[in-house]
């Protein structure tokens, strides 16, 4: 049984996978060293790999090395070709999913949507390069940005109807965020097939279930898309060794 782990912006990802290669997530929540510890402990644990979008941690960092996992790295050998001209700065998470979304539908072409703090655009080429992508902010990114930045415009969420034109302010800000986020997705879609006309779309992160792009395009929703590219990455790496 492997460990896997995806620290995000807010929050983290526990999950397991077995000899029959079932994924089981264990745990989801704020990084609490004390509560990966209790989920984790009495498994029969034998490595695993983690990433993440920020330094964990000494002590986070330490107890998952005790258990014999590796950070993903832009050093780590992976079953994709990376195209991207700094792929040290490019985010561990982001070519997780890539690689995740690629051993699920080798040999097509592939954008990963990820909607999360940030919403990432990523594309993988049929013939398995991943060649970039593009970041925007998130729903709560704009959310706080519109009241942070201006002098009335109150703080609002993502609790309550999302008109197609707000009646009153605080539709008018959940409307101009979320539908306009979802006009993002369309737009990046529609352009990219005509590129790649038989485009393959997966949906992924934790605010991906308001932006409904079924129908669009061949879309895949895929809530644990990192954890399963982290898995691919770990196998690669055990064949190489072999």
């Amino acid at each position: 049984m492997i460990l896997l782990a995806d620290f995000g912006n807010t929050r983290v990802k526990v999950a397991v996978r077995g000899k029959d290669d079932s994924l089981k997530l264990i745990y989801s929540g704020p990084v609490d060293l004390d509560r990966m510890k209790r989920v984790v402990a009495g498994l029969p644990v034998d490595g695993g790999m983690w990433c993440s979008v920020r330094e964990p941690d000494y002590l986070v960092r330490e107890w998952m090395e005790s258990l014999g996992m590796t950070q993903f790295t832009a050093s780590t050998p992976i079953p994709i070709r990376n195209d991207y001209s700094s792929p040290r700065t490019l985010g561990m998470d982001r070519l997780a999913a890539a690689v995740g979304a690629w051993s699920m539908q080798p040999g097509n072409d592939i954008l990963v949507v990820d909607a999360g703090t940030a919403v990432t655009f990523d594309l993988v080429s049929a013939d398995g390069a991943y060649k970039g992508g593009n970041i925007a902010p998130g729903i709560e990114l704009r959310f706080k940005a519109l009241h942070e930045h201006t002098g009335a415009l109150p703080l609002v969420s993502t609790e309550g109807e999302t008109p197609l034109f707000g009646t009153d302010t605080a539709t008018a800000i959940r409307s101009g965020v979320v539908n306009g986020i979802r006009h993002e997705l369309y737009g990046f879609i529609t352009r990219l097939s005509s590129t790649y006309p038989s485009l393959l779309v997966f949906l992924t992160g934790g605010d991906a279930g308001f932006f409904d792009i079924i129908g669009k395009s061949t879309t895949f929703a895929v809530p644990d898309l990192v954890l399963r590219g982290l898995a691919r990455v770990v196998d690669f790496n055990e064949k190489q060794i072999i």
